[in-house]
Protein backbone atom coordinates (compact mmCIF):
# COMPACT_ATOMS: atom_id res chain seq x y z
CA UNK A 1 0.00 0.00 0.00
CA UNK A 2 2.93 2.16 0.82
CA UNK A 3 4.75 1.36 -2.22
CA UNK A 4 1.44 2.13 -4.42
CA UNK A 5 0.79 5.24 -2.75
CA UNK A 6 4.51 6.27 -3.54
CA UNK A 7 4.32 5.59 -7.03
CA UNK A 8 0.63 6.91 -7.56
CA UNK A 9 1.96 10.78 -6.13
CA UNK A 10 5.45 10.17 -7.92
CA UNK A 11 3.25 9.41 -11.29
CA UNK A 12 0.83 11.87 -10.84
CA UNK A 13 2.69 14.87 -9.79
CA UNK A 14 6.42 14.80 -10.90
CA UNK A 15 6.24 12.19 -14.06
CA UNK A 16 3.69 14.35 -15.54
CA UNK A 17 5.01 12.28 -19.11
CA UNK A 18 3.50 8.84 -17.22
CA UNK A 19 0.08 7.79 -16.46
CA UNK A 20 -0.47 7.13 -12.84
CA UNK A 21 -1.44 3.58 -12.09
CA UNK A 22 -4.41 4.38 -9.69
CA UNK A 23 -5.89 7.96 -9.55
CA UNK A 24 -6.60 8.15 -13.47
CA UNK A 25 -8.70 5.01 -13.55
CA UNK A 26 -10.75 5.75 -9.92
CA UNK A 27 -11.13 9.03 -11.59
CA UNK A 28 -12.47 7.69 -14.84
CA UNK A 29 -14.98 5.67 -13.20
CA UNK A 30 -16.21 8.12 -10.90
CA UNK A 31 -16.85 10.79 -13.50
CA UNK A 32 -18.88 8.11 -15.86
CA UNK A 33 -20.72 6.69 -12.26
CA UNK A 34 -21.49 10.44 -11.32
CA UNK A 35 -22.78 10.94 -15.30
CA UNK A 36 -24.86 8.01 -14.73
CA UNK A 37 -26.31 9.17 -11.24
CA UNK A 38 -27.69 12.28 -13.46
CA UNK A 39 -29.00 11.04 -16.05
CA UNK A 40 -32.67 11.41 -13.86
CA UNK A 41 -31.56 15.27 -12.87
CA UNK A 42 -33.60 18.44 -15.14
CA UNK A 43 -30.52 19.81 -17.47
CA UNK A 44 -30.12 22.70 -15.10
CA UNK A 45 -29.75 20.01 -12.48
CA UNK A 46 -27.45 18.06 -13.61
CA UNK A 47 -25.42 20.94 -14.92
CA UNK A 48 -24.86 22.17 -11.63
CA UNK A 49 -23.55 18.49 -10.18
CA UNK A 50 -21.16 17.91 -12.99
CA UNK A 51 -19.80 20.51 -12.15
CA UNK A 52 -18.46 19.18 -9.00
CA UNK A 53 -17.21 16.17 -10.40
CA UNK A 54 -13.13 17.90 -10.96
CA UNK A 55 -13.43 19.42 -7.56
CA UNK A 56 -14.31 16.13 -6.10
CA UNK A 57 -11.93 13.66 -8.01
CA UNK A 58 -8.85 15.98 -6.78
CA UNK A 59 -10.17 15.57 -3.28
CA UNK A 60 -10.65 12.29 -3.68
CA UNK A 61 -7.27 11.37 -5.42
CA UNK A 62 -5.45 13.53 -1.91
CA UNK A 63 -7.56 11.34 0.16
CA UNK A 64 -6.93 8.12 -1.65
CA UNK A 65 -3.10 9.14 -1.21
CA UNK A 66 -3.43 9.69 2.84
CA UNK A 67 -5.65 6.50 3.27
CA UNK A 68 -2.96 4.47 1.47
CA UNK A 69 -0.09 5.83 3.94
CA UNK A 70 -2.02 5.85 7.16
CA UNK A 71 -3.59 1.73 6.04
CA UNK A 72 -0.25 0.85 4.94
CA UNK A 73 2.20 2.24 7.76
CA UNK A 74 -0.46 0.86 10.37
CA UNK A 75 -0.58 -2.77 8.92
CA UNK A 76 3.49 -2.33 9.94
CA UNK A 77 2.86 -1.34 13.67
CA UNK A 78 0.08 -3.47 14.13
CA UNK A 79 2.26 -6.70 14.76
CA UNK A 80 4.17 -4.61 17.64
CA UNK A 81 1.79 -2.39 18.66
CA UNK A 82 1.12 -3.71 22.09
CA UNK A 83 4.99 -4.43 22.25
CA UNK A 84 6.83 -2.90 25.12
CA UNK A 85 10.07 -3.59 23.27
CA UNK A 86 8.90 -1.46 20.37
CA UNK A 87 6.02 1.10 21.57
CA UNK A 88 5.59 2.42 24.79
CA UNK A 89 1.45 2.85 25.26
CA UNK A 90 -0.47 4.96 27.78
CA UNK A 91 -1.94 2.12 30.00
CA UNK A 92 -5.60 4.84 30.43
CA UNK A 93 -5.98 4.26 26.71
CA UNK A 94 -7.45 0.93 26.77
CA UNK A 95 -8.13 0.64 23.08
CA UNK A 96 -7.19 -2.71 20.41
CA UNK A 97 -4.05 -2.92 18.99
CA UNK A 98 -5.96 -2.04 15.51
CA UNK A 99 -7.50 1.17 16.95
CA UNK A 100 -3.86 1.81 18.09
CA UNK A 101 -1.64 1.08 15.00
CA UNK A 102 -4.07 3.20 12.70
CA UNK A 103 -4.30 5.71 15.53
CA UNK A 104 -0.68 5.95 15.38
CA UNK A 105 -0.05 6.08 11.78
CA UNK A 106 -2.64 8.78 11.21
CA UNK A 107 -0.55 10.81 14.28
CA UNK A 108 2.86 9.71 12.58
CA UNK A 109 1.09 10.79 8.67
CA UNK A 110 0.17 14.22 10.24
CA UNK A 111 3.35 14.82 12.87
CA UNK A 112 0.91 16.08 15.52
CA UNK A 113 3.07 14.14 18.09
CA UNK A 114 0.60 13.77 21.02
CA UNK A 115 2.64 11.21 23.15
CA UNK A 116 0.27 8.80 24.44
CA UNK A 117 2.14 6.10 22.13
CA UNK A 118 5.77 6.56 21.19
CA UNK A 119 8.20 4.32 19.67
CA UNK A 120 10.85 3.17 21.45
CA UNK A 121 12.45 0.58 19.40
CA UNK A 122 14.94 1.64 17.01
CA UNK A 123 13.08 0.34 14.36
CA UNK A 124 9.93 1.35 14.89
CA UNK A 125 11.23 4.82 15.64
CA UNK A 126 12.67 4.67 12.03
CA UNK A 127 9.43 3.88 10.41
CA UNK A 128 7.57 6.74 12.46
CA UNK A 129 10.06 9.60 10.84
CA UNK A 130 9.56 8.00 7.56
CA UNK A 131 5.98 7.63 7.55
CA UNK A 132 6.25 11.66 9.14
CA UNK A 133 8.76 12.80 6.12
CA UNK A 134 5.85 10.27 3.70
CA UNK A 135 2.84 12.50 5.15
CA UNK A 136 4.72 16.06 4.83
CA UNK A 137 6.04 14.99 1.41
CA UNK A 138 2.50 13.90 0.23
CA UNK A 139 0.53 17.72 1.46
CA UNK A 140 3.90 19.39 0.07
CA UNK A 141 2.68 17.71 -3.22
CA UNK A 142 -1.14 18.03 -3.17
CA UNK A 143 -0.69 21.69 -2.33
CA UNK A 144 1.99 21.87 -5.57
CA UNK A 145 -0.56 19.66 -7.90
CA UNK A 146 -3.59 21.97 -6.85
CA UNK A 147 -1.51 25.31 -7.67
CA UNK A 148 -0.71 23.93 -11.18
CA UNK A 149 -3.74 22.81 -12.23
CA UNK A 150 -6.14 26.15 -11.22
CA UNK A 151 -4.31 28.46 -13.61
CA UNK A 152 -4.85 26.60 -16.60
CA UNK A 153 -8.40 26.03 -15.73
CA UNK A 154 -8.20 29.70 -15.45
CA UNK A 155 -6.48 29.82 -18.42
CA UNK A 156 -9.36 27.82 -20.08
CA UNK A 157 -12.09 29.85 -19.48
CA UNK A 158 -10.42 32.75 -20.30
CA UNK A 159 -9.15 31.23 -23.72
CA UNK A 160 -12.63 30.16 -24.54
CA UNK A 161 -14.44 33.52 -23.22
CA UNK A 162 -11.82 35.38 -25.27
CA UNK A 163 -12.84 33.20 -28.98
CA UNK A 164 -16.40 33.68 -27.85
CA UNK A 165 -15.94 37.17 -28.36
CA UNK A 166 -13.50 37.09 -31.67
CA UNK A 167 -16.57 34.81 -33.06
CA UNK A 168 -19.31 37.05 -32.47
CA UNK A 169 -20.14 33.82 -30.56
CA UNK A 170 -21.01 31.90 -33.55
CA UNK A 171 -19.36 28.38 -33.79
CA UNK A 172 -17.24 29.35 -37.07
CA UNK A 173 -15.09 32.24 -38.98
CA UNK A 174 -17.52 34.26 -39.96
CA UNK A 175 -17.11 37.12 -38.20
CA UNK A 176 -13.34 37.12 -38.37
CA UNK A 177 -13.72 37.14 -42.52
CA UNK A 178 -16.46 39.59 -41.98
CA UNK A 179 -13.93 41.95 -40.00
CA UNK A 180 -10.65 40.82 -41.20
CA UNK A 181 -10.31 39.61 -44.34
CA UNK A 182 -12.59 41.29 -46.08
CA UNK A 183 -11.36 44.68 -44.95
CA UNK A 184 -8.03 43.45 -45.81
CA UNK A 185 -6.43 43.14 -42.17
CA UNK A 186 -6.15 39.63 -42.62
CA UNK A 187 -2.32 40.02 -40.91
CA UNK A 188 -3.98 41.31 -37.83
CA UNK A 189 -5.86 38.29 -37.47
CA UNK A 190 -2.74 36.19 -38.36
CA UNK A 191 -1.14 37.24 -35.56
CA UNK A 192 -3.87 36.66 -33.04
CA UNK A 193 -4.08 33.12 -34.89
CA UNK A 194 -0.87 32.51 -34.14
CA UNK A 195 -1.23 32.85 -30.30
CA UNK A 196 -4.57 30.92 -30.44
CA UNK A 197 -2.17 27.98 -31.47
CA UNK A 198 0.48 28.36 -28.95
CA UNK A 199 -1.89 28.64 -25.97
CA UNK A 200 -3.94 25.59 -27.77
CA UNK A 201 -0.68 23.42 -27.76
CA UNK A 202 -0.15 24.88 -23.75
CA UNK A 203 -3.86 23.56 -22.76
CA UNK A 204 -3.48 20.20 -24.79
CA UNK A 205 -0.30 19.22 -23.67
CA UNK A 206 -1.79 20.40 -19.82
CA UNK A 207 -4.38 18.32 -20.34
CA UNK A 208 -2.17 15.24 -21.04
CA UNK A 209 -0.09 16.02 -18.04
CA UNK A 210 -2.71 16.41 -15.34
CA UNK A 211 -6.02 14.60 -16.74
CA UNK A 212 -8.22 15.52 -14.58
CA UNK A 213 -8.24 18.84 -16.57
CA UNK A 214 -10.58 17.12 -18.80
CA UNK A 215 -12.93 17.00 -16.18
CA UNK A 216 -13.43 20.59 -16.05
CA UNK A 217 -17.17 21.08 -17.11
CA UNK A 218 -18.31 24.61 -16.53
CA UNK A 219 -22.46 24.99 -16.21
CA UNK A 220 -22.66 27.58 -19.50
CA UNK A 221 -21.14 25.24 -22.48
CA UNK A 222 -19.63 28.09 -24.20
CA UNK A 223 -16.74 28.30 -21.72
CA UNK A 224 -16.05 24.79 -21.89
CA UNK A 225 -12.98 23.78 -23.75
CA UNK A 226 -14.82 21.21 -25.89
CA UNK A 227 -16.69 24.51 -27.40
CA UNK A 228 -13.38 26.26 -27.59
CA UNK A 229 -11.81 23.20 -29.88
CA UNK A 230 -15.20 23.52 -31.82
CA UNK A 231 -14.33 27.28 -32.17
CA UNK A 232 -11.18 26.98 -33.82
CA UNK A 233 -12.94 24.09 -35.92
CA UNK A 234 -15.12 26.45 -37.07
CA UNK A 235 -12.22 29.33 -37.38
CA UNK A 236 -10.17 26.58 -39.57
CA UNK A 237 -12.42 25.19 -41.63
CA UNK A 238 -14.24 28.58 -42.59
CA UNK A 239 -10.73 29.95 -43.62
CA UNK A 240 -8.95 27.28 -44.86
CA UNK A 241 -11.85 26.09 -46.97
CA UNK A 242 -15.00 28.01 -47.07
CA UNK A 243 -12.40 31.04 -48.88
CA UNK A 244 -11.74 30.94 -52.33
CA UNK A 245 -7.72 29.37 -52.76
CA UNK A 246 -6.94 31.30 -55.89
CA UNK A 247 -8.58 35.14 -54.50
CA UNK A 248 -7.38 34.41 -51.17
CA UNK A 249 -4.07 32.56 -51.40
CA UNK A 250 -2.34 34.87 -48.89
CA UNK A 251 -5.11 34.12 -46.50
CA UNK A 252 -5.66 30.57 -47.51
CA UNK A 253 -1.76 29.59 -47.36
CA UNK A 254 -0.62 31.34 -44.61
CA UNK A 255 1.69 29.33 -42.09
CA UNK A 256 0.05 30.29 -39.26
CA UNK A 257 -3.44 29.30 -39.98
CA UNK A 258 -2.32 26.00 -41.45
CA UNK A 259 -0.34 25.35 -38.01
CA UNK A 260 -3.25 25.91 -36.07
CA UNK A 261 -4.94 23.37 -38.34
CA UNK A 262 -2.41 21.07 -36.97
CA UNK A 263 -2.12 22.51 -33.98
CA UNK A 264 -6.12 21.59 -33.33
CA UNK A 265 -5.39 18.16 -34.85
CA UNK A 266 -2.61 17.30 -32.41
CA UNK A 267 -4.78 18.71 -29.32
CA UNK A 268 -7.03 16.64 -29.94
CA UNK A 269 -5.39 13.38 -29.92
CA UNK A 270 -3.57 14.26 -27.20
CA UNK A 271 -6.82 14.62 -25.56
CA UNK A 272 -8.15 11.09 -26.96
CA UNK A 273 -4.65 9.46 -25.45
CA UNK A 274 -4.71 11.42 -21.92
CA UNK A 275 -8.00 9.87 -21.02
CA UNK A 276 -8.98 6.85 -23.52
CA UNK A 277 -11.35 8.96 -25.15
CA UNK A 278 -13.29 6.26 -27.76
CA UNK A 279 -13.06 8.08 -31.40
CA UNK A 280 -14.94 6.58 -33.73
CA UNK A 281 -13.44 6.92 -37.47
CA UNK A 282 -16.82 8.29 -38.54
CA UNK A 283 -19.90 7.15 -40.81
CA UNK A 284 -21.30 7.69 -44.13
CA UNK A 285 -23.71 9.60 -42.25
CA UNK A 286 -20.80 11.76 -41.54
CA UNK A 287 -19.61 12.84 -44.45
CA UNK A 288 -23.40 14.05 -45.38
CA UNK A 289 -23.22 15.85 -42.48
CA UNK A 290 -20.01 17.13 -43.41
CA UNK A 291 -21.08 18.27 -46.38
CA UNK A 292 -24.20 19.68 -45.86
CA UNK A 293 -22.48 22.06 -43.16
CA UNK A 294 -19.80 23.07 -45.88
CA UNK A 295 -23.04 24.11 -47.48
CA UNK A 296 -24.36 25.66 -44.97
CA UNK A 297 -20.89 27.68 -44.15
CA UNK A 298 -20.90 28.86 -48.19
CA UNK A 299 -24.10 30.23 -47.68
CA UNK A 300 -23.05 32.05 -44.04
CA UNK A 301 -20.31 33.73 -45.56
CA UNK A 302 -21.74 34.55 -48.73
CA UNK A 303 -22.74 38.12 -47.73
CA UNK A 304 -19.24 38.98 -45.67
CA UNK A 305 -17.87 40.79 -48.57
CA UNK A 306 -15.00 37.88 -49.21
CA UNK A 307 -15.01 35.18 -52.36
CA UNK A 308 -16.32 31.93 -51.59
CA UNK A 309 -14.97 27.82 -52.56
CA UNK A 310 -17.27 26.76 -54.80
CA UNK A 311 -19.89 23.75 -53.24
CA UNK A 312 -19.79 22.43 -56.48
CA UNK A 313 -16.13 21.61 -56.56
CA UNK A 314 -14.85 18.41 -55.61
CA UNK A 315 -11.73 19.10 -54.61
CA UNK A 316 -13.08 22.23 -51.94
CA UNK A 317 -15.85 19.98 -50.92
CA UNK A 318 -13.03 16.51 -50.55
CA UNK A 319 -10.60 18.90 -48.47
CA UNK A 320 -13.35 19.75 -46.33
CA UNK A 321 -14.74 16.52 -45.59
CA UNK A 322 -11.35 15.16 -44.68
CA UNK A 323 -11.28 17.84 -41.81
CA UNK A 324 -13.89 17.92 -40.20
CA UNK A 325 -13.33 13.35 -40.60
CA UNK A 326 -10.12 14.07 -38.55
CA UNK A 327 -11.33 16.17 -35.84
CA UNK A 328 -15.17 15.22 -35.54
CA UNK A 329 -15.17 11.86 -33.81
CA UNK A 330 -12.65 13.37 -31.08
CA UNK A 331 -15.12 16.37 -30.62
CA UNK A 332 -18.24 13.66 -31.04
CA UNK A 333 -16.39 11.73 -28.49
CA UNK A 334 -15.66 14.63 -25.60
CA UNK A 335 -19.46 15.81 -26.02
CA UNK A 336 -20.37 12.52 -24.85
CA UNK A 337 -17.88 12.06 -22.47
CA UNK A 338 -18.81 15.22 -20.89
CA UNK A 339 -22.64 15.29 -21.15
CA UNK A 340 -22.91 17.96 -23.91
CA UNK A 341 -25.07 17.35 -26.65
CA UNK A 342 -23.04 18.44 -29.70
CA UNK A 343 -25.76 20.65 -30.81
CA UNK A 344 -24.94 23.00 -28.26
CA UNK A 345 -21.38 23.76 -28.25
CA UNK A 346 -22.00 24.34 -32.33
CA UNK A 347 -24.89 26.54 -31.22
CA UNK A 348 -24.63 30.75 -31.67
CA UNK A 349 -24.53 32.66 -28.31
CA UNK A 350 -25.73 36.03 -28.11
CA UNK A 351 -23.67 38.64 -26.05
CA UNK A 352 -26.51 38.26 -23.48
CA UNK A 353 -26.02 34.62 -23.28
CA UNK A 354 -22.23 35.14 -22.93
CA UNK A 355 -23.16 37.30 -19.79
CA UNK A 356 -21.95 40.25 -21.59
CA UNK A 357 -23.15 43.48 -20.10
CA UNK A 358 -24.53 44.35 -23.69
CA UNK A 359 -27.60 42.65 -25.26
CA UNK A 360 -27.03 40.68 -28.02
CA UNK A 361 -30.72 40.79 -30.01
CA UNK A 362 -29.17 42.14 -32.89
CA UNK A 363 -31.92 44.53 -33.17
CA UNK A 364 -31.32 47.74 -32.49
CA UNK A 365 -34.82 48.71 -31.62
CA UNK A 366 -35.37 46.02 -28.77
CA UNK A 367 -31.76 47.23 -27.88
CA UNK A 368 -33.04 50.62 -27.41
CA UNK A 369 -36.22 49.87 -25.89
CA UNK A 370 -34.71 47.81 -23.39
CA UNK A 371 -32.22 50.52 -21.96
Amino acid sequence: MIVLALLDVYLTVLHVQAESPMSNKVGRMFWRSLMVCTTWAPKRTRDEILTWGMPLMLVGTIIFWILLYIHGFALLYLPVIHDAAAFRVDPDVGTTAAEDALYYSAVSFFTLGYGDIVAVHPVTRLLSVIEGACGLLTISFSVTYLLSIYPLITRKLTLATSLNEETGGRADGLALATRYVASGRFEVLAERLRMLHDELLLLGQSHGFYPVLYYVRPREVHLSFVRLLALVQGVVATLRYGLDPTVHQDVVSDPRLIVLEEGLIYTLRTLGDSIHMDADDGTMEDAGVASSDFTALLGALSESGVTLASADDPVAVERHRRFRASTDPYIRAYCENLGYPEASIRATFTRHQRESAVLGSGDPQQEHAAS
